[in-house]
């Protein structure tokens, strides 16, 4: 198991384990709640893990194209059928 990636938001990890779990990389989240207990030691701040270390290389790949795209490419990430026209939408 290694460390990936920490951040203070827990939505930004959250989008990113979704990402990882989508590509099928077994990961976990820790500290989430601990950051929101004691915010200003950083030493407690949120962490994305993958779980085997064999998935770690593209799990690292996944990240850094993610880091790379633009934000509200990343907010489709999170919201299904985001950046989708509805039926009703044309006009």
């Amino acid at each position: 198991m290694k460390r990936l990636f920490s951040s203070p938001s827990t939505a930004e990890l959250g989008l990113l384990q979704s990402r990882l779990e989508n590509a099928g990389i077994a990961c976990e989240m820790r500290n989430e709640f601990t950051g929101q207990t004691f915010p200003m030691i950083t030493t407690f701040e949120p962490e994305l893990w993958v779980l085997k270390d064999e998935d770690f290389a593209e799990a690292s790949e996944l990240m850094a194209a993610w880091e790379k795209a633009a934000p509200s490419e990343q907010q489709n990430d999170a919201t299904p059928g985001a950046g989708q026209e509805q039926k009703g939408d044309q006009k």
